[in-house]
């Protein structure tokens, strides 16, 4: 004996429906404007989603534990080994310099270039060239204001567009079409397709101003391969570009109504590891998907919140009955420290079963 499914089909016109529905959401007015988009910039001491060491005017972000930087969590932990409280830590720690850029920097001459030196916010070109002006000038300094002269001489140079890889949002750092990050992990796989540069590409080409021909072996295993690519991570930062429409609303507001409750709380890197995850499944939307798919106890547990609370979305209160469960918050009723969610698919199963009438 079979009982009958109670689980909705998801049709497209569904999915539209319920994406326009959650579009509205997002644009209301209470939504957190931080989440919207496919780039979520989120601020350090955003008052869900924190990512700052919370050592006093320490620029580095937290590591996976004690809400601080990596060097302050081994501060504190011998620190609290010889008596020390938190309050005390916190109080004399020295803070740290940033180690890393959480945005991508442009080079200071080349406003179309990505930085390829951070420490002097230049392009891989002009880097180049600054090294070479120091080889004929062997007593300039950069400390003594020479480097500050000399970029007063340097013209920009044209840039190379946008990352070729479709989540990307960062700029090429070469003629190839990929940003730096991708540039190596291009590199890592092998160089699918055979996309390649000429040899000495600088001096033969762009110094002369001349175009830079692109060598590709296989131009359909090289476009493949950048669709195929994660976002590059940085530091405070969501990329969702790379999901489905629906399921990038579902993410967004999943994650607006976990900082509505006193909940256990979110690491951005789990939010961005289970967006890369539903990337690489092609996840259409979280709505029915079994929890158990994804290995990690985290991205479990954040995709049963999420799936929590798109059902009050998706569903009426009839809605619910009949897909076999109840929804008690539709009902003014929440009950503390348990889910607002009622299955009754055991009930009927059982109803079906012992019924002489269930079946007419």
């Amino acid at each position: 004996m079979t009982v009958p499914s109670l689980l909705p089909r998801q049709d497209a016109r569904t999915q539209r429906d319920r994406l326009e529905v959650l579009t509205v959401l997002i644009n209301g007015p209470e939504f957190d404007p931080v989440l919207r988009g496919g780039v979520l910039k989120i601020p350090p001491s955003h008052p869900v989603y924190p990512w700052n060491c919370t050592v006093p005017d320490c620029a580095r972000s937290r590591w996976r534990r004690y809400a601080m930087c990596s060097v302050h969590a081994d501060q504190w932990q011998e620190a609290e080994a010889g008596g020390m409280t938190r309050t005390q830590f916190l109080r004399g720690a020295e803070p740290l310099a940033a180690w890393e850029a959480p945005e991508e920097m442009m080079c200071r001459i080349c406003p179309q270039r990505p930085a390829f030196s951070l420490r002097l916010a230049v392009c891989f070109r002009h880097r180049n060239r600054w090294l070479s002006h120091l080889k004929r000038h062997p007593g300039a300094d950069e400390d003594d204001g020479e480097f500050e002269r000399w970029l007063a001489d340097q013209q920009p140079c044209p840039g190379y567009g946008e990352c070729r890889a479709e989540v990307c949002d960062e700029l090429a750092a070469s003629p190839l079409g990929l940003c730096g990050a991708h540039e190596r992990g291009y590199i890592r796989a092998g160089r699918p397709g055979g996309a390649r540069l000429p040899k000495n590409f600088f001096a033969t080409f762009e110094r002369h101003e001349l175009p830079v021909p692109i060598s590709c072996d296989d131009q359909i295993a090289f476009r493949a391969w950048c669709r195929a690519q994660l976002p590059v991570h940085r530091t405070g930062q969501i990329y969702l570009r790379g999901l489905r429409p629906l399921l990038r609303a579902e993410f967004q507001w999943g994650m607006y109504v976990h900082g509505l409750q006193p909940t256990a709380v979110w690491n951005l890197t789990w939010v961005q590891s289970l967006a890369d995850e539903c990337q690489r499944r092609d996840v259409a939307s979280l709505a029915g998907l079994d929890p158990s798919v994804f290995h990690r106890d985290y991205h479990q547990r954040m995709v049963s919140e999420m799936q929590e609370a798109l059902r009050k979305v998706y569903f009426s209160p009839g809605d619910t009955r009949d897909a076999g469960y109840i929804e008690t918050e539709h009902f003014g009723v929440r009950f503390p420290h348990r889910s607002s969610y009622v299955d009754l698919t055991c009930v009927l199963s059982a109803y079906y079963l012992t019924s002489p009438t269930a079946y007419g």
